[in-house]
């Protein structure tokens, strides 16, 4: 009887943490978090009209601005396809693969899509505990070594023992659920209402420009509250963020020469990435869109040759047809900074910068997808010389 007492509430603990792991919050999760976005998702596709899908968009927050998905949407259906996009912000490498792997078991007949990353996403495996959240609705027990590749299991913090717990995972959640229910009723109850079309086919449209603040370089973030306090409150965090990466910049142009020899992580994320890319069976291959970036980040932040790095991680997939690509990471840049009219923030495009984007995507893309990815082998070069960064 003594173990009795001891072991039911371990019991009861166990099925708990199962039961969070198979599902049964998702219908509680807030809508604004990393899971609860990917559940909107996962909701949205149950959706009869999204019972049989053609092609997709995966991506992080940067498609989910940068892509113009309507148009997308009316391309396909021109052909009797179906579009969604499934882009899901600060989705990484780890939940990228939960989803494609997702994707292969629950819409096999998916043909092809566009995978929209950054050069910054080149640079390591894992984008931090956080993406747990994001790849957890759809995620399988059997995904769990995958996902440690990227987030490995730390004793020491809390945010990884979502690997193996549902309820660590959404503890946070909980907490504020049990705090705030009136607020997570209301949340719950407008997003309900959205249609699965509005959350998988509708844009994100944001008008405001960086001009008013003459943001073109890191520099400019010293200065930029004589132009525009407002603008530059709310920029602060992310000019905090560059400044503390532009001060561990390093030149990895060393390395893309051969003069020194390739780190291991760095090594690690290109056998990761590539295999990753191959692993995807899509009848056409899949499109690879390196989204514009602020020249802030190129020119001042990142790693010298950064650039150049996720070109050179994706050359042979380009060479034998694997991928297409679309490098559109400098269209907005030139030697004097970034075209200010065409970013919200320093990830962004706004809805600008989006149409001008998609004027050079969309002939493109209708031509892989619409024309059965005709010379899959072809890429869009960039147009500055990446020599210098």
């Amino acid at each position: 009887m003594r173990y009795l007492k001891f072991l039911l509430p371990l019991v009861l603990v166990v099925c708990l943490d199962l039961a969070f792991q198979l599902g049964i919050y998702e219908p509680l999760a807030s809508p604004e978090s990393h899971a609860g976005m990917s559940i909107s998702v996962k909701r949205a596709l149950d959706a009869p009209a999204f019972a049989h899908i053609d092609l997709v968009t995966i991506g992080s927050s940067r498609p989910v601005y940068g892509i113009d998905h309507e148009a997308l949407t009316r391309a396909a259906a021109a052909h009797g396809l179906v579009y969604a996009n499934l882009s899901v912000p600060g989705m990484h490498w780890m939940s990228l693969g939960v989803i494609t792997d997702w994707l292969a078991r629950h819409h096999p007949e998916v043909e092809g899509g566009i995978i929209a990353l950054a050069v910054q996403d080149f640079l390591a495996p894992g984008n931090g505990s956080y993406e747990l959240g994001i790849a957890y609705p759809f995620r399988t027990f059997s995904e769990i070594p995958w996902m440690r590749e990227h987030v490995p299991f730390d004793w020491h913090d809390p945010a990884t023992y979502g690997l193996y717990s549902g309820l660590f995972e959404y503890h946070e959640d909980v907490q504020d659920l049990v705090a705030h229910p009136q607020h997570r009723r209301k949340l719950l109850r407008w997003f309900r209402a959205r249609a699965p079309q509005q959350v998988l086919q509708a844009n994100a449209n944001e008008t405001t420009g960086l001009c008013s603040a003459g943001i073109a370089k890191l520099s400019d973030c010293a200065t930029m509250a004589k132009r525009d306090p407002a603008l530059a409150e709310k920029l602060a965090p992310q000019c905090r963020e560059l400044e503390g990466a532009a001060k561990g910049r390093y030149d990895m142009r060393t390395y893309l020469d051969g003069r020194e020899p390739l780190p291991a992580r760095l090594a690690e994320t290109r056998d990761l990435v590539r295999a990753q890319l191959r692993g995807l069976h899509w009848k056409i291959p899949p499109v690879i869109v390196l989204m514009p970036m602020h020249d802030a980040w190129l020119r001042d932040a990142m790693p010298a040759g950064a650039h150049s790095w996720a070109l050179q991680v994706l050359a042979p997939l380009v060479t034998d047809g694997t991928i297409r690509l679309l490098d559109e990471t400098d269209l907005f840049n030139s030697e004097s900074g970034t075209d200010c009219s065409a970013f919200f923030d320093f990830y962004h495009n706004n809805v600008s910068g989006r149409q001008r984007l998609m004027s050079e995507l969309l002939p493109q893309l209708e031509q892989d997808w619409l024309a059965g990815g005709a010379n899959p082998s072809a890429q869009n070069v960039s147009a500055k010389d990446e020599t210098t960064r």
